[in-house]
Formats: structure tokens, C-alpha cells, sequence
């Protein structure tokens, strides 16, 4: 019979799948005002996953207390190579945009820059703390640490890159196919320092946060 604990995990699985990989947050569109809905569910489910998580979180966190200067430059490192793997793949992502001659962005970089526009602080905090920290329980500590027990490392790594790139796509035109390439460094490299890191999430989570926050600078400099 499932425990509580595993039918927590397999209800913030199943909401995070509906509500974020096949679009479901668009159903809270219509009767809330603009990004209301998202703003709305984005923060449930991070009230949900730090409760759900909370042993787990507490525990990890006490082992980076025990050794500071590690996590110092693990999350350093992996910020830097973070920057590299996106400059990466964001490169093979334009290089297919003029191949097949695609003109304009990604939709979910659309959106971004719009939102920021209109609401700056409100989606700096989601993009920069909330959002990532779902993201990670999801696809890290669900998707990446339960795929490991019946598939190799390596295997496992690219196909949670492959989930993330792919959620961050908005429809199957081939101009977000070609956008979602450029995600796809991004989640490579969360999982790899997961994986590195023995399941440590607060490492990808801390970059993942810088990552973000580095493109929202670059973002606010650029409408300056």
C-alpha cells in the first residue's frame, strides 16, 4: 500500500505534469487577470514541494553547513559552466534559426521580456526564486533520481535535459523546436550537478537561480 509520503510525491508529479509540461496553467488564464494564474500556482507548488520535501531539504542543507567552502565552489563551478553550455547551445539554437530561415524568438523568451516589462520585481522573484525551485524538486529531484534506479547515469541525464528543453516550448511549431535546443544546455547541466553533487539539489538549484538572475540583469540593462 503507498505511504502518504509517496502519494504526496506522485500528487506534486502528476500536478507539475499537468499543470507545466502539457499546459494546464492556461486554464487559470480566463477567470484570473494577467499571469495572476501563473504567479497563483506557481506558489502553491512551491508551498507544496518545501513541505513535501522538507526532511529531505533540511538534511542536504545541513551537509553543505558541514562543508561551506565545497558548496562555495561547486555552485561556482557550476555557474560557469552553466554560462558556457547555454552560450553553447544558444549558438547551435540561432544556427538552426538561420538554416531554416526562422525570424523573431521563442515564445517563452517572448513572454519574459514582455512581463518583465509590465511586472520587473513580480517576475524576477518568480523567474529567480520561486520557478526554479519547482523546477528542481521536479525534474531533478523526482524525475532524475527516480530514473536512475532502472537507467544508467548518463542516459538518465540526457533524457530529463531533453524534458526540460521541451517544456519550455509553447506549441509544435518549428520555431520553438529550434528554441527549445537552446534550453537544453541549461538542463544538461542542472542534472549533471546533480548527479555529481550525490543528490544534492540545493547545487543546481543555486545556479540555476544565478543563471536566471544573470539574464534578468542582462535583460533590465538592455531595456535601459
Amino acid at each position: 500500500m503507498m505511504s502518504n509520503k509517496n502519494k504526496g510525491i506522485l500528487i506534486f508529479a502528476i500536478l507539475y505534469t499537468v499543470l507545466f509540461v502539457f499546459d494546464g496553467i492556461r486554464v487559470f488564464d480566463a477567470p484570473l487577470p494577467s499571469s495572476a494564474g501563473t504567479y497563483l500556482v506557481y506558489t502553491i507548488m512551491f508551498v507544496y514541494g518545501c513541505f513535501l520535501f522538507k526532511s529531505l531539504l533540511l538534511q542536504k542543507w545541513e551537509e553543505i553547513r558541514k562543508a561551506k567552502r565545497k558548496f562555495f565552489f561547486g555552485v561556482l563551478t557550476g555557474w560557469l559552466f552553466l554560462i558556457l553550455m547555454t552560450v553553447a547551445f544558444g549558438f547551435i539554437s540561432e544556427l538552426l534559426r538561420q538554416f531554416f530561415g526562422l525570424v523573431g524568438q521563442g515564445l517563452n523568451q517572448s513572454n519574459i521580456q514582455i512581463t518583465f516589462q509590465e511586472q520587473p520585481l513580480l517576475i524576477a522573484v518568480f523567474a529567480c526564486i520561486i520557478g526554479p525551485l519547482v523546477e528542481e524538486l521536479f525534474f531533478r529531484q523526482l524525475l532524475l533520481h527516480h530514473l536512475q534506479k532502472s537507467l544508467p547515469s548518463w542516459l538518465s541525464i540526457l533524457l530529463v535535459g531533453i524534458v526540460f528543453a521541451l517544456t519550455h516550448m509553447h506549441n509544435v511549431s518549428l520555431s520553438e523546436w529550434v528554441g527549445a535546443v537552446g534550453y537544453l544546455g541549461g538542463g544538461l547541466v542542472f542534472s549533471i550537478i546533480y548527479v555529481k553533487e550525490k543528490e544534492n539539489v540545493y547545487y543546481p538549484l543555486l545556479v540555476h537561480m544565478l543563471g536566471n538572475s544573470l539574464s534578468f540583469i542582462i535583460l533590465a540593462i538592455g531595456s535601459m
